[in-house]
């Protein structure tokens, strides 16, 4: 097999023919899509990053940290981030119509890829949540969290409380709002819930388990959550 042209002067090569077509980006593109394609090379898979999860003793380091802060909006913020692994939007899009003490859940309305849906969260977390309800009931509060304007928080003012609190518990690796979703998965997946309560719980959906999913119910999951969350690292 006869040594590659380096890709360098391949480049230039290409360059002299195309220069006359006055390309734009667009056009580069369907040309080498076309090559791609006539040479049946298809694009390369991105590469996926694993996170960098928390150690245990970090987790607790973070969350003693927060509640030695004694700030009940962002307490209970960023405790049921962690215990319902929503993401950023859906967490900070919630009203406070959205939460049910009685089944300790909570309604995820239009999340990721237009979906509703219902996330749990522990037993032990429903009596300190009962206590900020009725605080922001007597606000006359719409929204889960309100800033002093009545708006839900946004997502970049999530991820400057998260960086506060990484901060101020003395912790070096980068810590952010969605790292939590990554803790919760990881810690119900060696838990031993299976892929399809995973998504469930998780709100994770594939084409291919769209099938069980749509016949699972969540209370079956409960049980196996409530259970995974007594032994968790934060309470």
């Amino acid at each position: 097999m006869p040594a590659r042209v380096p890709p360098t002067a391949m480049a230039k090569k290409l360059v002299r023919v195309l220069r006359p077509q006055h390309p734009d980006a667009h056009y580069l593109k369907k040309v080498f899509q076309y090559v791609r394609a006539s040479l049946d090379v298809g694009s390369a898979a991105p590469r996926k990053r694993l996170p960098e999860l928390l150690t245990e003793a970090e987790l607790v380091a973070f969350y003693d940290t927060l509640w030695q802060a004694q700030h009940l909006t962002h307490g209970v913020m960023l405790k049921l981030l962690l215990s319902t692994g929503m993401r950023n939007a859906e967490l900070l899009r919630l009203r406070l119509t959205d939460i049910d003490l009685h089944t300790c859940q909570v309604r995820v309305t239009q999340g990721k890829g237009h979906q509703d849906r219902y996330a749990l969260f522990p037993q032990s977390f429903r009596g300190e949540l009962a206590q900020y309800l009725e605080r922001q009931r007597t606000q006359r509060a719409t929204y889960l969290f309100e800033t002093n304007r009545h708006q839900p928080y946004s997502t970049r003012r999530l991820r400057q409380i998260v960086k506060h609190y990484a901060l101020a518990a003395g912790i070096t690796k980068r810590v952010y709002p969605h790292l939590f979703r990554h803790h919760l998965i990881t810690y119900l997946t060696k838990q031993g819930i299976i892929s399809p309560k995973l998504q469930l719980l998780s709100g994770h959906r594939t084409e291919q388990s769209l099938a069980v999913y749509r016949a699972l119910a969540l209370v079956d999951v409960a049980e196996e959550y409530e259970a995974a969350m007594r032994v968790f690292p934060v309470r």
